[in-house]
């Protein structure tokens, strides 16, 4: 049984896919000024790694649970459609 409902699913995936495209902008703004960063930007960028890394976990997560929704209910968009891919 899963954890979170299949219309959840559609809802929480596109939001989240959301934020870790604008996080990955911000972590490649931040590269290409790498040699100026103070100690604290550089903790900064590291931290954001970490979440980028996180979020993708639970990411990958939710696209295991939607795909097996996808099995069960199928008037549902594809994976892809609702990360914009």
């Amino acid at each position: 049984m899963r954890s979170i409902s299949e219309r959840d699913l559609a809802v929480v995936i596109p939001l989240l896919a959301a934020k870790i495209r604008d996080l990955t902008a911000e972590l490649h703004a931040s590269e290409a000024r790498v040699d100026e960063q103070s100690d604290e930007e550089i903790r900064s960028r590291m931290e954001l790694q970490d979440l980028l890394h996180q979020y993708d976990m639970v990411l990958d997560s939710l696209r295991a649970e939607y795909e097996d929704a996808l099995k069960e209910v199928s008037n549902l968009p594809s994976y892809d459609e609702l990360v914009g891919t």
